[in-house]
């Protein structure tokens, strides 16, 4: 669910993530450092002369851009082919890939991909109701009855698996939970608090600028003073570079998901009421105070309104030029391998005087990417090996380090370091492919077979992990439980009334919202809110918090707590 996505760039090297946060997966106990715990490796195919087969791989992840298959040895692919046999083509839309992949459903060619890559709640679903996908227990059971999983998936995860899909249909991304970390428990202490504190979607700010324009990072603990501090900023005509500083950058055409999803969290906006009933984030008022700091800050010229309709290659570029001053959004988009000044103050406090709030998950999440293994495969026998071998100890720390004296050392615990190579291999990832497989990243297993960082710098530092957990850390936020809000997984069945609606309000919340950023002044943000309210209500947004509403309320009653908003 979106609560629940995982964003990963740059966390998948040290710590836990969110589809929503980084500290979804409840508490977990640290042990003292230790030698990374052992899962049974799959017997690797036996090496033969004859060619590798080669099986085709889809994904409605558009962001994912693995390179060409190669079976060169000494690398990520070809070491991997050496242990499995496969080779893969890749089938990776550049958008809309689940119309792609509904469309290859209903389709009479017998060309339905191998292995198939999903993320959010529907797509895999209706893969399942398809009847396309193997159930995995069933499908491990037949073709790889040794196979580690059928013993150490962790069993929490499953469950979450099961109340979505009707049963374990998938393996989930960056997995993290109290099961996971039974299988590999943390090298440090230090781990288990990035756990509970990091969150991806945060602000962060350029140090050099900051000092540079006589501004105190204390100074941007209000929404006074960080508009006054954004004005300060464009006012003063600062450069870098010759080239002119921007007070603001936003995220790009996700910045409804990722900006104001944390201006949402810090002024104080939740789905429960305050007499713990069920309601719709964008209605609450919160969520309008989020809208009309965007609105200031546009009005006040802090960000170019180009940015709302920009990519993630734009934004890298804004950063990397070094002359953006503050960046609110999600985080993971910092560039802490090459950026070293980046500072966070943390909750951003609201005028309106509402305390921030944190969610936090003491259930697991499925994972981000979801990964289903296809019924119409020729090779079920080899996939099954391969699925085994890639989620292995050996498979993760092949895809996700390279190769052992080249990329990384391990010291006498077994714990594993980059070179300086292995680094830089990992940043070129889409050429390498280095950590480019995503889908088997396992944060508790990086946790465990990682060291605690030392350097600030670079990826995985206590400059970006400070940044990370500053938001969380701030004595002002609210924790609360977001597990409340987990939903069956045929709430939202493809088709259904409650996915139709549900989809409605966020294609109309999106475009509405940009007319407010945009407005011209304060009476015609104010209309075009009275607008919103109305259209909300003809789309029948009470009507879908009605059927949320009794959901909350089975699930309250089902963990025994009480969970209600604190601020409206």
């Amino acid at each position: 669910m979106k609560l629940k996505v995982f964003s990963i760039l740059a966390l998948a090297a040290t710590i836990a993530l969110s589809g929503c946060s980084a500290n979804n997966s409840g508490s977990g106990n640290a042990t003292e450092p230790a030698e990374p715990a052992k899962t049974e490796t799959p017997a690797a195919v036996t090496e033969t002369p004859a060619a590798p087969v080669d099986l085709t791989w889809f994904s409605t992840v558009g962001g994912w851009n693995p390179p060409q298959w190669t079976t060169e040895p000494g690398t990520v692919m070809g070491e991997q082919t050496k242990k499995t046999g496969l080779t893969f083509t890749y089938n990776i839309p550049a958008q809309d890939g689940d119309t792609k992949l509904n469309l290859m459903m209903v389709s009479s060619s017998d060309s339905f991909p191998d292995v198939i890559t999903t993320v959010g709640p529907d797509m895999g679903k209706k893969l399942v109701e398809a009847g396309k996908v193997w159930e995995l227990e069933e499908f491990l059971t037949k073709y790889d009855p040794e196979s580690h999983l059928l013993k150490d998936f962790p069993a929490d995860v499953k469950e979450q698996m099961v109340k979505h899909y009707g049963g374990w249909y998938a393996i989930g991304s960056h997995m993290t939970s109290d099961d996971t970390r039974e299988v590999y428990p943390p090298s440090s202490d230090y781990f288990a608090d990035v756990t509970k504190y990091a969150d991806n979607k945060g602000v962060v700010v350029n140090a050099n600028i900051l000092k540079e324009a006589g501004i105190e990072l204390s100074d941007l603990k209000t929404e006074d003073g960080v508009l006054a501090a954004l004005k300060k900023v464009k006012d003063m005509k600062l450069t870098v570079d010759g080239q002119p500083v921007i007070p603001l950058q936003i995220h790009g055409k996700n910045y409804h998901g990722e900006t104001l999803q944390y201006l949402h969290r810090s002024f104080g906006a939740m789905p429960i009421d305050k007499d713990g009933k069920f309601r719709n984030i964008y209605m609450s008022p919160e969520n309008k105070h989020a809208i009309q700091f965007l609105f200031k800050a546009a009005k006040g010229g802090y960000f170019d309104p180009g940015q709302m309709t920009t990519d993630d290659t734009a934004i890298d570029a804004n950063l990397l030029s070094k002359r953006v001053f503050m960046f609110i959004g999600g985080t993971n988009r910092a560039k802490y391998d090459q950026l070293d000044f980046w500072v966070s103050p943390g909750a951003i406090l609201s005028s309106e005087g509402t305390k921030p709030v944190f969610p936090f998950w003491s259930e697991p999440g499925r994972g981000w990417m979801q990964t289903h293994i296809s019924k119409s495969t020729k090779e079920p026998e080899k996939l099954a090996k391969w699925l085994s071998y890639v989620t292995s100890a050996e498979g993760m720390t092949l895809n996700h380090f390279g190769i052992e004296g080249v990329h990384y050392t391990k010291d006498d615990k077994g714990l594993i370091t980059r070179t300086d190579e292995g680094i830089q291999a990992q940043q070129d990832s889409t050429k390498t492919a280095v950590g480019i497989f995503w889908q088997f990243e396992n944060i508790a297993f990086f946790e465990n077979v990682q060291p605690a960082p030392t350097k600030r710098e670079g990826a995985g530092g206590l400059i970006e992990m400070e940044a990370k957990t500053a938001y969380a850390r701030s004595p002002e936020v609210v924790r609360y439980d977001a597990s409340v809000l987990s939903l069956p997984g045929d709430f939202y069945a493809p088709g259904s009334k409650n996915a139709t609606i549900r989809d409605q309000i966020q294609q109309f919340y999106e475009a509405q919202v940009a007319k407010m950023v945009l407005a011209k002044d304060e009476a015609a943000f104010n209309k075009l809110y009275d607008e919103f309210v109305t259209k909300m209500k003809q789309l029948k947004v009470d009507e879908l918090d009605a059927a949320l509403n009794a959901e909350l309320q089975k699930k309250l009653q089902e963990m025994g707590v009480t969970v209600k908003g604190v601020n409206s």
